[in-house]
């Protein structure tokens, strides 16, 4: 596996994570024929076990998670990199990354968090099952 597509894998679940901070307006969800709900999985009225999402105040519970699984992939994702975060720190930030990702959609599951999960799970099987592309130097 190449570096690039952990890089570009790590993005996304960076994504996934920031995204919560900007949920799509109602009018939003329906663009490009209702896909871009399934990249951006964040929309005004999602709600689930942490609260509802509104953009004026958003559940606290899931604001933390969201800023901790940005921050825990991002870094992940610079130590793939090699820029500022030791190289020996990736596996278990993207697993804390991926791991946080996972609670945060399942406390607002639904049909358009399955995508993140995937991914999220993707990268724990990745490094919990020894793929030595988080090991870059």
């Amino acid at each position: 596996m190449q570096k690039w597509f952990v890089v570009i894998v790590l993005g996304a679940l960076t994504h996934f994570g920031a995204s919560y901070l900007v949920p799509l307006a109602e009018k939003d969800q329906g663009l490009f024929g209702g896909l871009l709900r399934w990249v951006w999985p964040w929309g005004v009225g999602d709600s689930g076990l942490l609260g509802k999402v509104n953009p004026s105040a958003l559940p606290g519970g899931g604001l933390f998670l969201a800023l901790a699984a940005t921050v825990l992939s991002a870094m992940a994702l610079l130590a793939v990199l090699g820029i500022w975060v030791p190289a020996g720190w990736s596996r278990a930030l993207a697993i804390g990354g991926a791991l946080l990702v996972v609670v945060l959609m399942i406390g607002f599951f639904g049909p358009t968090k399955v995508l993140p999960i995937l991914v999220a799970l993707g990268v724990i099987a990745a490094v919990t099952f020894g793929w030595r592309t988080f090991q870059v130097a």
